[in-house]
């Protein structure tokens, strides 16, 4: 495949996760790949391509002879199960942080504990606001920064897979709802523990 075909390819499959995430394709929602190469002005291929991907990631789903859609909500007792699975990975990557980081990665994890802390006093509760959706992107880059500085790549590539099944969570309101003071509290203990 040519650099520029991977590029589009890349730029396809971006997309759309970023439309299965902002939830411009709800949960069970039929994608027909000519529609949506109508829709993004490219060939059928890159969104072929990018459907794969996806359902590698278990974002959609794909069912012979009638094509993909954008997979089910987990269902709670998957979400506790995705929930040990995260807590066990990120237990063992701040364990690895913290013998591993760097001072720019030490810095950056204190510059997003500064920003959820700031972002939290502007948290809705029980609202899907901007504040919301901020604290959760500081919350997710916190984490995996962490991750990241542990310095194993198929641990962080673990962790993003799982990751991208919370956010979804979290936009269709799965999880119970965050208390973000706790959260400020406990992210604290984690940035004084590296």
């Amino acid at each position: 495949m040519t650099e520029q075909k991977t590029v589009l390819a890349d730029a396809v499959y971006e997309r759309l996760k970023a439309r299965i995430m902002d939830q411009i394709y709800p949960p069970r929602e039929r994608l027909n790949i000519d529609a949506l190469a109508l829709d993004l002005n490219v060939s059928p291929t890159p969104i072929r391509e990018a459907l794969a991907r996806l359902a590698g990631e278990r974002l959609v789903t794909f069912e012979p002879f009638k094509g993909y859609r954008v997979s089910p909500l987990l269902t709670p007792t998957q979400v506790a199960d995705l929930m040990h699975v995260r807590r066990l990975l990120e237990v063992d990557a701040a364990r690895l942080a913290a013998r591993r980081i760097r001072v720019p990665d030490l810095m950056m994890v204190e510059k997003l504990l500064q920003q959820i802390l700031d972002e939290s006093a502007c948290v809705e509760v029980g609202s899907w606001s901007h504040g919301y959706r901020q604290f959760n992107q500081l919350d997710k880059q916190f984490h995996e920064t962490i991750v990241g500085a542990a310095g194993n790549q198929f641990l962080l590539a673990a962790y993003r897979s799982l990751n991208v099944h919370i956010e979804l969570g979290r936009f269709y309101r799965v999880f119970r709802e965050m208390d973000q003071e706790q959260t400020c509290v406990e992210h604290a203990a984690i940035v004084q523990a590296l």
